[in-house]
């Protein structure tokens, strides 16, 4: 793993600036019924599934329904929503696609596909929903194609699945998203988010340098909840945030069985100095999350703060209590987070520690692994709790490093 790929992030925050438009607020009718759009993106075999989808889309009135059949539609190009409405995929027999996603409407890349931000945006709009839908980026496919070159060469936006792009009370559930080429299996900036009992799983490539890829990438979603999702083995961080003000992030499940990850989650600011739209986390809960990271298959369960990635100010606020982290290198790792006016409290978190003696053995100096590091960056309100915590600043060679133990 190369710690450097999280730099990649400051360039994604420039190019959705110049893909993001002012929002209108629209409101749902109240009331009233919501009409179905029945849409078969199989049905004529002369139209690509998605030219007949993105018709299907266009021709829905807002607060309406687009239902996909289950099935697997292979894109040649993206989809765009742009109104509010909700795409979701037809009921199955099985309980939900994050248990059965092939029982599910797929939308599968093609192995030439290479738009940027993925085979599904939503931009600059309001009350899109998305629900029982699979988004598979088909890496396997992809690993030779123009949106792999684009991600060796520095722009990870060609190896999205999904954006949602300045959407404010935009929804999620029962959505999967696996298997993007690098960058995020889905990148969210809008505000009153749901999302709920959705998986993000296999995005990115560990193994492959400027490969690796987020689950979820909330670059700006206050005011929101996300609950109940499931993130495995993604090879970046399972869920990063860059701005959550009085946000609810509660009962997820994150895993790593298959490949390394940085962090499991991770609050941040994407290498901004502007609290106005990054790294403000006053009001937010991060609470019963689980992180689970196997055989120290994670340099940090939960990161918060931007370094040792880069020297942005610290993020502010935030509420981390009565979380389990098993199995990282360090449990919670605390470096660039607080400040007098708003310190980020943690405490009551249950957290598995390294063995005894433990220590980055790649770093010049080693660095000790201790459960939760608070490096003396940071200003924290640990609640009257006294379990010692390691005081280190964290260094970029951490990223790259297994663990020793010094008998």
């Amino acid at each position: 793993m190369h710690g450097w790929g999280r730099l990649k992030h400051a360039e994604l925050v420039v190019a959705l600036v110049l893909v993001t438009a002012a929002v209108r607020l629209h409101a749902a009718p109240q009331g009233e019924a919501v009409p179905t759009v029945a849409c078969d993106p199989g049905g004529n075999g002369s139209v690509p599934p998605a030219d007949a989808i993105q018709a299907c889309i266009d021709r829905a009135p807002a607060f309406s329904a687009v239902e996909i059949p289950i099935g697997k539609y292979v894109l040649n190009h993206q989809i765009i929503v742009s109104t509010p409405i909700t795409v979701r995929g037809a009921a199955s027999s099985a309980s939900s696609c994050v248990a059965a996603p092939d029982d599910c409407a797929v939308l599968l890349a093609d192995p030439d596909f290479a738009d940027q931000f993925g085979l599904l945006v939503v931009r600059s709009t309001t009350n899109v929903t998305l629900e029982r839908l699979v988004i598979d980026g088909n890496r396997a496919e992809r690993t030779e194609s123009t949106a792999a070159r684009f991600c060796v060469n520095g722009d990870n936006t060609y190896g999205f699945n999904a954006g949602v792009l300045e959407c404010e009370g935009c929804r999620l559930e029962d959505l999967v998203s696996r298997n993007a080429v690098c960058g995020t299996g889905m990148v969210w900036v809008g505000g009153n988010a749901t999302i709920e009992r959705s998986a993000f799983l296999s995005n990115g490539d560990a193994a492959t340098l400027s490969m690796w890829s987020d689950g979820l990438t909330l670059l700006s979603a206050s005011r929101s909840t996300i609950r109940e999702n499931t993130f495995e083995n993604n090879s970046d961080v399972g869920l990063i945030i860059g701005n959550a003000i009085e946000s609810r992030v509660e009962h997820n499940a994150i895993r790593q069985r298959t490949q390394p990850a940085f962090a499991g989650l991770m609050l941040d600011n994407f290498n901004s100095n502007d609290r106005a739209v990054r790294g403000d986390f006053r009001g937010a809960v991060i609470a019963n999350n689980t992180i689970d990271c196997g055989a120290q298959l994670c340099t940090f369960g939960i990161q918060v703060g931007p370094r040792p990635w880069y020297q942005s100010n610290n993020i502010v606020g935030g509420e981390l209590h009565d979380n389990i982290v098993t199995g990282a290198k360090i449990g919670i790792n605390v470096d660039g987070a607080g400040d007098r006016e708003a310190p980020t409290a943690i405490f009551s978190n249950s957290v598995e520690p390294a063995p005894p003696g433990s220590y980055f053995a790649r770093c010049a100096q080693p660095i000790p692994a201790p459960w939760m590091n608070i490096a003396p960056t940071s200003i924290v309100d640990r609640r009257n709790e006294e379990t010692k915590t390691g005081s280190h600043l964290s260094d970029f060679c951490q990223l790259s490093s297994n663990l020793a133990v010094d008998r």
